[in-house]
Parts: structure tokens; C-alpha cells; sequence
């Protein structure tokens, strides 16, 4: 069927006439509020509109250890302590400052070959006896000493004591497990090298310290290619006795027990004191305004280190030290960290530390930045430092800022009491500095006898002209930026970073 046709005429009719108007909408009328609705409804929990008052501070009480000596001269530290598992530290009074020139990392590769075997139990048969205590033999060297430590469940004591007797005295050194571990630790060595921030600290400690003592605690990567097993078995000989040496138990034992299983487990142990660590002669301070960079092409960020010389651990006035390193960098809300992430968003995160050691000390500030900013990032740094030399240009240290770094520190320590391997390590300080054995029970207090004034006078030492300065970054971008502030830039020597 065909669809209807309509004349043009019609069409036209229609169009002239229009259809009708619509009606239009009228507005609706706007509701007025009820005096119900115009009060806010109240608060569920109204207590939750006020800050809670904080409370009384809370008493720093750490534990302080019974000691004894076996009949070797091996000392014992026991803190008694409710819980199950036992933590145990053997610790001896040797680390990377007694390793001789050009064998940088025998400490370390020694302390690590210690848990490979011994002469009963070589290879993966020690890794099965301490897999019986349920437990992990770890092993550590820094710059002062070396260590090894497990836990076990306190029935387990004796066997745990028994364990660690065996390793010190009678380590197996075998070669195959030696070639095996020094190319593992070479491969470690490459790959961190691959890291800025460590290149970084690589070259500052290096260039502040010198050689030996500057170079890292894991070794370069020439010195541990050339050590071998002799030079393990000698160190081993002459930094594991006995004199030189502290058990450090922490768990639900006494000091008669761990005494009794002492005495049966280190009696092979050598017996004396050993005097293995290098003359240390600081390097001259740099005699101009200079910044070492290590070049990596393309790199986005650029590392800063930034370090200057500070007293040995033992010297007078290592807690405000502490307290003035923390207030400026050590933490989130210290002036370092506020400026260059909160107020310019250069950083992620920047810090400052109080090193430490029974040879030297050092103040060291690191960062890492964008490419674009890395001038600027120095720069604010340097300033940083410089309103904390000079309370007259503006920014005088302040009481809540004391407060805060005060607080940080003492808290630090209390946390420790929460796991006991970390009591035990705190312990190792103590007995390592030759400190009291209440020094952290006193060390709140050390740290209250220090104001904004005496803080202010410490910061005066500051030394900004004559600091470090290391540079991990692209050269081709950086380098005219930090030439513009004042600096004589120069690459670092290649043996820092090797």
C-alpha cells in the first residue's frame, strides 16, 4: 500500500498557521528551611572534636646486665628477661679498623666464612644443626667489631652456646666454600656500586678518612679480589680470643647457667688481648671551596653527601652532638627535611647523621635530588647549615625544636626494649665503648642538661666552607649550576668508588 500524498499547498498552509505555543513551565516555589533543619545535628561522639591532652611522659627504664668473666677472660653480659626464646651475641673487639692497608673486607669475609662450617659440622651440615634450634646464624663486622648471634628457645641454651663455641674455635676455612663466598661478595660489591647514595657515601668517608679507615667496611672490590684463605685464618687467629670478647644472653635465664654452658663451649678459646687496629691520621680539611663529582651520564637524580670531621665516639659531648645532628636532619620535621622536601619539593627525604667510632667521628648529610635542582638543593642545604651556625641571621635554634629531637632519642632507645636481639646489640655498644652500665638509664637526663644555648655554641663549630661536598649526578647537566655557586668542581678519584 502507498503511502498518503499531500498537496505542496497544504504543506504551506501548515506552516504559515504554526502549531500552538507550549505552555510555559511556571517556577517552583522555593522551600523554606525549618528551624529543625537550619541546626546542624550533633556531634555522635562530641569528644572526638578535641585533641586529646597528651599524657604524663612516660620513665626510660633499661635493663642493666649481671656480668662475670670465664676463666679465659671472656666476659658475660646476662639480662634476665620472661620470655621464651633467648637472644644470644658473641662479640669481639676487632672489626674493619683492624683489617691492615690493602685488605679492606677481611673482617667482614672472615665473620661471614665463620658461618660456612666447621671441622665437625662443614658445608650444609652446620646449616642443618642450627636449623635443628630453629633458629639463623647470623654474623656481622663493622668498623669496631664482629659478631655472631642466634636465638633459641631457653631449653635450648646450652646446645645454642655450645653451637657458637664451636664456630669461633673451630671454623673449617674450607677453600671451596672461600671461593665460592668471595665471588658472591664481589658480585654484592658490583652491585651496589650501582647504587648513587652509596657511591656517594663511598667517596665522602673515603676523601674525610683516608685509607685504611675510609675504605668500606665490605672491602673494595681490588682488595677482596686479592684476599685469600691464609689471610682469613690469620685474622681469625689473632682478633677471635678471648680477652677481646663478650657473650651477651637476653631471655629467661640466669647468669650461673649461662656461665656453666659458657665455660664448657670457649675454653678452646685463645686466650688475651690483641691490639690489631690502625694508626688513624685524619686527612687534611679541603683548603678550598671544592665538590668531588662522580659522573653518571643521563642519570634523572643526583646523590649528595655532604661531611665534615666530628670527635671520636668517646670524646666529651657526644649526646649533644647527637642532639644537634638530630634536630637538624635526623628527623621528618628537622629544619634539613622541612626545606628541601616540604618547602621546595626537591627530595624525597633528606637526613643527617652522627657517626661515630672509637677512631673518629663525623657529621654526615645526605640526599638524593632531581637532575634539574641539584644546585639549588646545595644551596638550600648550605643555608640550612648556615642558619644553624648563626642564630643572627634569622633562625635561632628553638625550644620545641630541642624538645622534639630530645624526645626522638630516648623513645629510640626505649623501643629497643621491645625485642631482645636489640637489647643485646645496645649491650654490645655499651661494653664496646667502655660506657657505664646505667649510661641509658642516665641518658635521658644527659640529654635534658642540653638547652638551645649550649646547642647554639656546639653549632658555631660548624665548618660550612670546608665542607665534603660529593656530587653523584650527569655532569653534562649539573656541573656549570654548581660551578655558579662558588665551587672549584673535579672528578672523583676513580679509587673511592672501585
Amino acid at each position: 500500500m502507498k503511502a498518503p500524498k499531500f498537496s505542496f499547498a497544504v504543506l504551506l498552509l501548515a506552516v504559515a498557521c504554526g502549531s500552538p505555543p507550549a505552555p510555559k513551565a511556571e517556577p517552583l516555589p522555593t522551600p523554606k528551611p525549618s528551624a529543625d533543619a537550619a541546626k546542624p545535628a550533633p556531634a555522635p561522639e562530641p569528644w572526638r572534636n578535641q585533641r586529646p591532652p597528651a599524657g604524663p611522659a612516660s620513665e626510660l627504664h633499661f635493663p642493666k646486665p649481671e656480668q662475670a668473666k670465664l676463666s679465659n677472660g671472656l666476659s658475660l653480659m646476662v639480662v634476665p628477661k620472661a620470655m621464651p626464646v633467648a637472644s644470644l651475641s658473641l662479640v669481639f673487639r676487632h672489626g674493619a679498623a683492624a683489617c691492615p692497608p690493602g685488605k679492606s673486607g677481611l673482617a667482614s669475609l672472615t665473620a661471614r666464612l665463620l658461618t660456612e662450617g666447621t671441622r665437625r659440622h662443614p658445608g650444609v651440615k652446620l646449616a642443618e644443626e642450627v636449623e635443628q634450634l630453629g633458629t639463623t646464624l647470623d654474623e656481622d663486622a663493622g668498623r669496631d667489631s664482629s659478631s655472631l648471634s642466634l636465638s633459641a628457645l631457653t631449653a635450648d641454651l646450652e646446645r645454642a652456646i655450645g653451637l657458637l663455641g664451636e664456630v669461633v674455635t673451630e671454623p673449617a676455612f674450607l677453600p671451596a666454600d672461600f671461593e665460592r663466598v668471595q665471588k658472591e661478595w664481589l658480585d654484592g660489591l658490583r652491585a651496589e656500586r650501582q647504587a648513587p647514595e652509596r657511591l656517594a657515601s663511598l667517596t665522602a668517608l673515603g676523601t674525610l678518612l683516608g685509607k685504611p679507615h675510609g675504605s668500606p667496611a665490605d672491602g673494595t672490590l681490588a682488595d677482596v679480589q686479592k684476599l685469600t684463605v691464609k689471610d682469613l685464618v690469620d685474622f681469625h687467629r689473632k682478633a677471635y680470643v678471648a680477652g677481646d670478647a663478650t657473650l651477651i644472653v637476653v631471655g629467661d635465664v640466669t647468669l650461673a647457667s649461662v656461665q656453666k654452658a659458657a665455660e664448657a663451649a670457649f675454653k678452646k678459646l685463645k686466650t688475651g688481648q690483641a691490639t690489631l687496629e690502625q694508626a688513624f691520621t685524619p686527612p687534611p680539611a679541603p683548603s678550598t671551596k671544592q665538590i668531588l663529582l662522580v659522573d653518571r651520564p643521563g642519570a634523572v637524580q643526583s646523590a649528595l653527601a655532604l661531611v665534615q670531621a666530628l670527635p671520636k665516639r668517646s670524646a666529651p659531648g657526644y649526646e649533644q652532638r647527637d642532639l644537634l645532628t638530630t634536630l637538624f636532619g635526623g628527623l621528618f620535621t628537622s629544619r634539613l627535611n622541612l626545606n628541601l622536601r616540604e618547602e621546595h619539593a626537591y627530595t624525597y627525604g633528606a637526613h643527617a647523621q652522627n657517626l661515630a667510632t672509637e677512631h673518629w667521628g663525623a657529621s654526615y648529610i645526605a640526599t638524593s635530588v632531581r637532575t634539574d635542582v641539584t644546585a639549588d638543593a646545595l644551596k638550600e642545604a648550605l643555608k640550612e647549615l648556615n642558619l644553624l651556625k648563626d642564630p643572627k641571621l634569622g633562625k635561632p635554634i628553638r625550644p620545641e625544636e630541642v624538645a622534639r629531637a630530645r624526645a626522638d632519642l630516648v623513645q629510640s632507645v626505649g623501643a629497643r626494649l621491645e625485642y631482645s636481639g636489640r637489647v643485646a646489640s645496645t649491650l654490645a655498644d655499651l661494653w664496646l665503648h667502655a660506657l657505664p652500665l646505667d649510661y641509658y638509664q642516665r641518658y635521658p637526663s644527659l640529654l635534658a642538661a642540653e638547652t638551645p644555648d649550649t646547642l647554639s655554641r656546639l653549632a658555631t663549630s660548624i665548618d660550612v666552607d670546608h665542607l665534603i661536598i660529593i656530587v653523584v649526578g650527569d655532569r653534562a647537566v649539573i656541573e656549570a649550576p654548581l660551578k655558579a655557586l662558588g665551587y672549584q668542581v673535579v672528578a672523583a678519584p676513580a679509587d673511592l668508588i672501585e
